[in-house]
């Protein structure tokens, strides 16, 4: 526990010192939140049409969906896994089982993987694990959609660290990423979720991240890569459900043709998109698309 609060104060004390634009750039507004009732019994049916009205009447954006998104995980997993054979994506109930699940992963000659992987201890927060081995050698990167300035993702992110040395995995080679796309309350599973298939599909593009850190060069410190220096390594597609315009626009500026790349079937340029999803909420372009990305991977569950 100590080695833990030791790395936290690491990482703390590396977002004040060379992050101090957050208070800048996007100061927050301390807004009443409220979870999600639901009864284990309610028909998945109910379930939707209870999201659909909280984004069509905005009180989605004071909704805390984090109970119900880990009850819904291993449904949604299953699903996902049945939609993508070869994405051998898993779930882990605690940062400390990573290592055995990777290690099985492993011996079963599994060369590209995915896991999600919860806070557990009745504390709900979510980050993926990217796997891919190459030329023998064990690449793993840790993905959080939120930011290293709150406490859970980066509890999370030390205690899979840990676990992980812990278990000397042999030719392993991990590093913790930050994206800083999400900006509600309880969307970590769903963003999880939605990057766990976005790292399979595009995984041919992510071979020079993962070779990076192999040869141990993305990561410029002993703790995360900052987002802006990710930002570097990701197509445009990985920033479609980005809920900040403020932080879309970083990624484009590092990226000047993402602002042209086409994002989905639809033909959507990201800003586009962004757009069509967006509305205003204390004076700031929000979007709902992870919202709507979350009604539609439950619908998926009763097709």
């Amino acid at each position: 526990m100590s080695r833990l609060r030791d790395l936290l104060g690491k990482v703390f004390h590396k977002k004040n010192k060379n992050d101090v634009v957050f208070e800048k750039k996007e100061k927050a507004v301390l807004r009443r939140k409220h979870n999600f009732i639901f009864g284990k019994d309610e028909p998945l049916k109910t379930t939707i049409m209870r999201l659909e009205n909280d984004i069509t009447h905005g009180s989605w954006y004071d909704t805390l969906y984090g109970e119900l998104d880990f009850a819904m995980m291993p449904s949604l997993i299953e699903k996902a896994n049945k939609k993508y054979p070869l994405m051998s994506l898993k779930f882990s109930a605690t940062p400390e089982d990573v290592p055995i699940l990777i290690k099985n992963t492993i011996d079963d000659k599994i060369q590209s993987s995915r896991l999600i992987v919860s806070l557990g201890d009745e504390k709900i927060h979510f980050a993926v694990l990217d796997h891919q081995t190459i030329n023998d050698r064990v690449s793993l990167i840790l993905f959080e959609t939120v930011g290293f300035k709150h406490m859970k993702p980066a509890v999370l992110a030390m205690r899979v660290k840990m676990a992980i040395e812990e278990s000397q995995l042999p030719n392993c080679h991990f590093s913790i990423a930050e994206m800083d796309i999400q900006r509600s309350a309880s969307e970590c599973g769903i963003f999880s979720l939605a990057l766990a298939k976005k790292l399979y599909r595009e995984a041919d593009k992510l071979e020079k991240l993962h070779r990076d850190n192999i040869n141990n060069v993305l990561c410029k410190s002993d703790f995360f890569v900052s987002y802006d220096e990710l930002d570097k390594y990701l197509p445009a597609a990985f920033y479609k459900h980005t809920q900040s315009i403020t932080r879309l626009n970083e990624y484009i500026e590092s990226n000047p043709k993402a602002k042209r790349e086409i994002i989905n079937k639809k033909g959507e340029v990201i800003l586009e998109r962004f757009d069509k999803n967006s509305v205003m909420i204390d004076n700031k372009k929000v979007s709902c698309s992870l919202h709507k990305k979350r009604v539609n991977e439950y619908k998926s569950l009763i097709r």
